[in-house]
């Protein structure tokens, strides 16, 4: 099954066009650019127009980063699937704003002060979507 259409994703700028109503409201991939159009970050969500305002409001989006690329992805396309996709996206852009891999990369368990993983913590990180 294919998550997204072909084609590259739509372009928005939520500093130029202060009219948000054209990002949907649905699950998908987004990137953050950069104004010479470098991926600088690239996440999944189920709701790209929150995440949009949410990384507006963290400052992730803004300044020399401030196109929120998106594409929105088939309604039957599992969590698994986008995270999938998400993996693969950061892998070939290596954008600098992921700190993590993205996906099932997603660090579980607390480093203890020597460095050992305690499996009997689990520490919650959210993923792309701020889910914990």
């Amino acid at each position: 099954m294919k998550i997204y259409k072909p084609g590259r994703p739509t372009e928005f700028d939520p500093f130029k066009n202060k009219d948000h109503s054209s990002v949907p409201d649905a699950k998908g991939e987004y990137r953050i650019l950069d104004k010479n159009k470098q991926v600088k970050y690239v996440g999944y969500t189920n709701s790209l127009k929150r995440r949009m305002h949410e990384h507006i409001r963290t400052g992730k989006l803004g300044g020399e980063n401030s196109i929120f690329a998106y594409k929105t992805a088939d309604g039957r396309a599992s969590r698994a699937h986008l995270a999938e996709h998400e993996t693969a996206k950061i892998k070939k852009h290596s954008p600098e704003l992921n700190k993590r891999a993205g996906g099932a990369g997603r660090p579980f368990g607390r480093k203890s002060k020597a460095g050992k993983t305690d499996k009997n913590t689990v520490q919650r990180v959210p993923d792309s979507s701020g889910i914990v």
